[in-house]
């Protein structure tokens, strides 16, 4: 009892000097109106087996934030696992120290230490949060995020959140020690185990893939069947889980006859991109990244990795069950959602009814219909910069522009200009590529020029070439990079650099220390739990629902 009280003081006097390292925020808050966000362990059941992951909740075990635009952005990050940790807000427009990405905007938050985030909300609609340190994101620590406003809440009769992930036994250490050829850890393992952290490829070879194709008599995005070579995917994974549930046991929403729906679909997996099946379900694209498209009809549609997608369906009058599909790109794995009117009774296994037929590879055939619904202003380019994608799966090394990161190579520009991002993928893989702290413009893909989605997140297939503008009206340093959590991780990194930005987090040498501190689940929350008691006060969401 007494090791415990010395170890609790030992605590309190870290913490408070710990909160030397936070952010000043930018302006002062009550403790009522900051939502605390809890870094921690959580357990989930994976195809009827118990699983320990991470997870962002707040103290009433709700999953993630969902602000008010007009009362801005107040969070104060706690983290309650035994190792250091990072926070991302995931497609916002914000201040740069406010960005969450470890020795670029800021230190990485110590274990059992706390960081504050407090800035004014420039958009609305839904976006995510999600661990920039290390491999932590593979562990799910990650949630979503609903920017509400009034323009938002008359979207649809109702609305529900799908967030998809990916999910492995395999540790995430064990899964890139195997891309990279590190086998030594996988030795004793069994070959089903082995197969979680291989790359998959099929070398060319043709077979039945289910692929989305736009239907020029219907003007719609649709699934066919055709013979293909399957795309390559970096890692077998054990399951797929939409809001953290598989396939046996999916989440059902209700929604009442003649109802319009507003699915918020969020791909917050780490290798893993989606065809999105509505079944029965016509369906219409509304938004792409939390930005507003002009609609677009379908039943069968891609979300690429760390996009999302926000589809607005109506449930007949005649009532029903309608499964929401997700599939993984180049596998059969599939997760899901059920939307169920009153008094419908559920198939015992819902989503298992649909064949679970190998998907093929996204492309740009639904990008290329996508039109903005607001585009930017007209004005020429006043700087265009390449973005040469590089790499392969034999020795898993990936560049951009020629170098992998940790450097101190950066894309610079000057605050005011138009900037035009050439994006040049020169490898056999789709790259989901994420510039932070801005909203970019698809104008061309591959040599046809569009006024395209509105996007802070784009796909690059193989071989394809797709140029993105934007304004750089947000100074700072600002992460560029593939979203593939294990391509980031060996080398797929840069930054976007003002003039005369303040570069005093950007230390590129930190970078490797992540990997050297990865996150093993051990019941380490318990422990935060107990000695920190009294010493973080637990709080109440800042906004009711």
């Amino acid at each position: 009892m007494n090791s415990n009280c010395t170890l609790k003081a030992s605590l309190l006097i870290a913490i408070t000097t710990i909160g030397a390292l936070r952010a000043a925020p930018t302006e002062t808050r009550s403790e009522s109106e900051t939502v605390k966000l809890f870094a921690r362990e959580s357990t989930i059941t994976v195809l009827g087996r118990k699983a320990k992951v991470a997870a962002l909740t707040q103290s009433n075990e709700e999953q993630g934030y969902s602000p008010e635009e007009v009362k801005g952005f107040h969070v104060e990050v706690v983290n309650q696992l035994p190792v250091p940790t990072s926070i991302h807000w995931h497609g916002l427009v914000l201040p740069n120290l406010m960005d969450g990405v470890p020795f670029v905007t800021q230190d990485p938050i110590p274990p059992g230490g706390s960081r504050r985030y407090n800035f004014p909300l420039q958009q609305s609609g839904s976006y995510w949060m999600h661990s920039h340190y290390g491999l932590q994101e593979q562990q799910l620590l990650s949630a979503p995020m609903v920017i509400r406003s009034p323009k938002q809440s008359k979207a649809a009769d109702a609305e529900f959140t799908v967030m998809l992930s990916d999910f492995s036994f395999t540790s995430s250490k064990d899964i890139l020690k195997g891309l990279t050829g590190k086998k030594s850890a996988m030795n004793g393992k069994n070959r089903d185990t082995m197969s979680d952290s291989q790359p998959m490829s099929t070398a060319g070879q043709k077979e039945s893939l289910v692929v989305q194709q736009w239907d020029e008599t219907s003007k719609r995005l649709v699934a066919r069947e055709v013979q293909a070579a399957a795309p390559d995917i970096d890692v077998k994974y054990n399951a797929l889980l939409a809001n953290r549930r598989t396939i046996d046991d999916p989440q059902v929403f209700e929604a009442k006859p003649g109802q319009s729906v507003l699915l918020r679909l969020m791909a917050a997996a780490s290798a893993t991109n989606f065809f999105i099946d509505t079944g029965k379900l016509d369906a219409t694209i509304v938004a792409t990244d939390g930005e507003d498209v002009q609609p677009l009809k379908g039943n069968f549609f891609q979300l690429s990795l760390a996009q999302r997608l926000d589809l607005l369906v109506t449930i007949p009058e005649t009532g029903g069950v309608f499964p929401i599909l997700a599939l993984g790109e180049g596998a059969s794995l599939q997760t899901g959602v059920l939307l169920s009117t009153p008094g419908t009774k559920i198939p015992k296994r819902p989503l298992a009814l649909r064949p679970q037929r190998k998907m093929g590879g996204l492309d740009n055939t639904q990008e290329i219909h996508l039109r903005a619904k607001e585009p930017l202003a007209d004005k020429p380019v006043q700087r265009s910069l390449p973005s040469v994608l590089g790499g392969d799966m034999m020795t898993y090394t990936w560049t951009i522009n020629g170098a992998t990161y940790p450097n101190r190579n950066s894309l610079n520009v000057k605050e005011g200009e138009r900037v035009e991002l050439v994006i040049l993928n020169k490898t056999g893989m789709s790259h989901p590529m994420h510039l932070h702290g801005h909203v970019f413009e698809v104008t061309e893909i591959d040599g046809q020029k569009i006024t395209g989605a509105k996007r802070d997140t784009i796909l690059i297939p193989p071989k394809s070439t797709i140029k993105v503008a934007f304004d750089a009206n947000n100074p700072g340093v600002w992460a560029y990079h593939c979203h593939i959590l294990y391509h980031l991780a060996t080398g797929m990194f840069t930054v976007l650099k003002y003039e005369n930005a303040d570069t005093k987090y950007w230390r590129p040498d930190g970078t490797p220390s992540e990997l050297e501190n990865p996150l093993e689940l051990n019941n380490a929350t318990a422990f935060w739990k107990e000695m920190t008691v009294g010493l973080i006060a637990p709080s109440e969401p800042a906004i009711s629902r």
